[in-house]
């Protein structure tokens, strides 16, 4: 798979990262495909950050832990191994939109 050279690629860990800030931001209790379908638009320039996590007390939502959906913890393994086990690995913009695809499906199961 070629990683991405321009500024469309996206960073896979990125995606990860946001997602997991959108999931707290919302006081949910885990990791949903919804949260990396709203992480890559944030990445991607589509929404931003606050249209995505929606209001967030600046005192925090005193949540201590965060869970991930055994669907998405699977995709992210599957994708993680499919980009070389390396965090710093770069989707092309045709890796970034298959892997929307997938999440979209994992959305609507």
């Amino acid at each position: 798979m070629p990683a991405g050279d321009g500024e469309d690629a996206v960073r896979f860990l990125d995606i990860l990262t946001v997602a997991s800030a959108i999931a707290r931001a919302r006081a949910a209790g885990a990791v949903a495909a919804t949260h990396l379908l709203d992480a890559i638009a944030v990445l991607a320039g589509e929404a931003e950050m606050e249209e995505a996590a929606g209001p967030a007390s600046p005192l925090g939502r005193g949540r201590a832990g965060l869970g991930v959906e055994p669907a998405v913890r699977d995709l992210s393994q599957r994708w993680f191994e499919r980009l070389g086990g390396a965090p710093e690995a770069l989707l092309a913009p045709e890796d970034l939109a298959e892997l929307r695809r997938e999440i979209q499906a994992l959305v609507r199961s």
